[in-house]
Formats: structure tokens, C-alpha cells, sequence
């Protein structure tokens, strides 16, 4: 039953964000009690954190198996950028979401999964990034910044409405990203 309430709120929360979305209507699609819910989870700000460490959980799973993955930094950036956007568009969407409603979360809660995005998600691309800079694969720029260039060039596509995103679209966005846009 928490793995459906956990679906079900996902979907509400990434659709209406924090403030649409109501625990009755959450028990309601679940087909059970609002008492029900509470039993699983204390209070809306809980689910919504249990959503937010479920995703990040996953999408750490992707950068870890990236930035351990044989190959070429860029390769692996790549196979990073691959592994996002292979996440279901619901999925990827939790993300804009996080950086909208995390400020919903009790401080206790923000901190906690303000630590654990740099330490599952940001600092091993930062690393990677570094890495590449280092062994004089990437230009060298500062890696915090490429870092949020590579985010800025992703974070659109994780908006609920991208639900379809062609192959194609990802290995443009790719191009443009280690390539530019300049003729040569």
C-alpha cells in the first residue's frame, strides 16, 4: 500500500505541486481512509519528502552508474544525460518539482535532502566534471558552473508537459552541449 500512496502522490504533487493537492484526495485515488494514509505517513510534508528521497534515490542510482562506467568523460556525461532522460516523464518531472516545494519540508528535511542531492547527485558530477578538466578532455572552465550549465540544459525537459522526448532531441541537446552551436 505505501508504494501505491507513494504513485499516487507522486502524480498529484508533480500535476498540482504542494498546495493543489490534498491527503483526502491522495486516500481517495488510493482507495482507502484518509485514516488510512495517516497511518502510513504523519502529514503531506512527509509524502511529499518521501517522494522527493524516492527520486533522489534513483537518480543517484543513474550518476553513480555513469560516473563508474568505462569510457571517455564524455562518454560517461553522456550516458549520464541518457540515463535522466530515460527516467518516465513523471519521473523526471519530481525534480522541478523538489526545486519549487522544497521550502514545503520542515528545515530538518530541507537540510537533510539539500545534503544528500550534493552528495548523490552534484558532487559526483562535479567530480566527473573535474576529472575531465584535469586530464584536459574538457575546456577548462569551473566545474561548479559547467555543472549548472549541463543542469540548465536538462531542467526544461523535466517539466510534466515533456513527456515525449525523442532520442534525436537528446543527442541535439548533447551536441550542442560538448560541440556548441557554432559552425567550424
Amino acid at each position: 500500500m505505501r508504494e501505491r500512496i507513494l504513485e499516487v502522490a507522486t502524480a498529484h504533487f508533480v500535476e498540482q505541486g504542494y498546495d493543489g493537492v490534498s491527503m483526502r484526495e491522495i486516500a481517495a485515488d488510493c482507495g482507502i481512509t484518509k485514516a488510512a494514509l495517516y497511518y502510513h505517513f504523519d502529514g503531506k510534508s512527509e509524502l511529499l519528502n518521501e517522494v522527493f528521497t524516492d527520486y533522489l534515490d534513483q537518480t543517484g542510482e543513474v550518476v553513480a552508474a555513469s560516473v563508474a562506467a568505462q569510457g571517455s568523460v564524455e562518454e560517461r556525461l553522456k550516458l549520464l544525460v541518457r540515463g535522466l532522460f530515460a527516467l518516465p516523464a513523471p519521473r523526471r518531472a519530481i525534480m522541478r518539482l523538489a526545486i519549487h516545494d522544497v521550502g514545503r519540508l520542515p528545515d530538518h528535511q530541507q537540510a537533510a535532502f539539500g545534503i544528500a542531492y550534493r552528495q548523490q547527485f552534484l558532487t559526483p558530477i562535479r567530480d566527473l566534471v573535474s576529472a575531465g578538466i584535469a586530464g584536459g578532455e574538457l575546456v577548462e572552465i569551473e566545474p561548479d558552473f559547467c555543472v549548472k550549465l549541463l543542469l540548465g540544459m536538462v531542467y526544461p525537459f523535466f517539466a510534466p508537459a515533456a513527456v515525449g522526448v525523442e532520442s534525436g532531441e537528446v543527442d541535439v541537446l548533447l551536441e550542442v552541449l560538448f560541440g556548441g552551436l557554432r559552425r567550424r
